[in-house]
């Protein structure tokens, strides 16, 4: 036995092992140490008391003690060796290399995988949570906490009433735009160059119907003083032109989210490429994604399906072609 500074260590070799443990381990130390040195002066209780625990936690920690030495007074991990509710690494492995594929956010490859698993008849679920986290654990996605907002939302009220056009760029190249405010429908073309009537053409491609208003920001293609605009507006637009206000971006929020989406996507699939066949090809695959296979919970629907009342029930099948993901996941059930 050897006491420093006042305190008893059963080996000399202790005492340089507790000055790395937590304080709580130090105290359950000296406790412990005092009752095996004592030959029964000091009780089991009392020792007990000492550091707040009761006579048979107390007695559990010096067994462990006796026979783990120093690490058995640590606390013990109340997780079970085993969790038989724990995602099985083939079904992560699928998770993870369809994300890789696609770049989908967690409830889209949730919907996907799901789907790809109920074709084989399995028994196995995913849910959103789920799947953010495998993704979180592989090193995916960063985790992190997010203030929640409260937001008021606003949708005209039926489709064609109002539709937003907007120009973006995916690495230099131009895309146009457009969306239908009240089911979210997309549409979107790549452009050769942003002239007005480039621009127009492309409008008139993306959306062959009559609708009542348009919105779009104060760009140079969308001008009040745009000859261009005023006359597609006067052939197409059965009500007005509608013009966002100056350093407000929210107004056009549902479409900004849509080319998110579209160019997080484009870059997944491209990165840098400037191939303009590839660039048309996914885009095309993106769209018919977004408006029949993602489900958008503002609106509890999808978008085709809010838009015309229909959506292409073959769009999961369509999808994994066009990605050629056949290995991964399953188009026909395996009978």
């Amino acid at each position: 036995m050897y006491i420093i500074r006042g305190e008893l260590y059963l080996e000399k070799s202790h005492i340089k092992f507790l000055k790395k443990e937590p304080e709580y381990v130090k105290q359950r130390y000296h406790s412990v140490a005092t009752v095996l040195s004592s030959n029964g002066n000091v009780t089991r209780q009392k020792a007990a008391q000492t550091i707040g625990m009761s006579k048979r936690q107390f007695q559990r920690i010096t067994k462990r003690f006796q026979k783990e030495g120093i690490p058995g007074l640590r606390h013990k991990s109340k997780s079970p060796h085993q969790s038989p509710n724990q995602t099985p690494t083939w079904l992560e492995d699928i998770i993870v290399k369809v994300r890789e594929e696609t770049g989908f956010s967690s409830l889209n490859l949730c919907q996907i995988v799901n789907i790809s698993l109920e074709k084989q008849s399995r028994t196995e679920w995913v849910s959103p949570r789920t799947v953010s986290r495998i993704l979180v654990r592989r090193g995916i996605l960063e985790s992190e906490k997010r203030a929640k907002k409260d937001w008021k939302r606003f949708e005209w009220g039926r489709s064609n009433q109002l539709v937003q056009a907007d120009l973006t760029k995916f690495n230099g190249i131009p895309l146009l735009t457009m969306e239908d405010d009240y089911s979210r429908k997309g549409w979107a073309v790549r452009l050769t160059n942003q002239k007005d009537k480039t621009v127009i053409r492309g409008m008139k491609k993306l959306l062959k119907v009559r609708y009542d208003n348009l919105l779009t920001d104060n760009g140079s293609q969308f001008s009040r003083r745009n000859k261009v605009i005023r006359e597609y507006c006067e052939k197409y637009i059965n009500e007005k032109h509608i013009w966002t206000g100056v350093h407000h971006p929210q107004t056009m929020g549902k479409l900004s989210a849509f080319q998110k989406g579209l160019k997080r996507f484009l870059h997944h699939k491209l990165g840098a490429s400037r191939h303009i066949h590839e660039i048309d090809y996914y885009i095309d695959v993106y769209v018919h994604w977004y408006n029949n296979g993602k489900y958008h919970s503002a609106i509890a629907t999808y978008p085709e399906e809010r838009y015309s009342g229909q959506r292409d029930i073959e769009w999961y099948n369509q999808l994994v072609k066009s990605l050629k993901l056949e290995d991964i996941l399953v188009i026909k059930s395996q009978g």
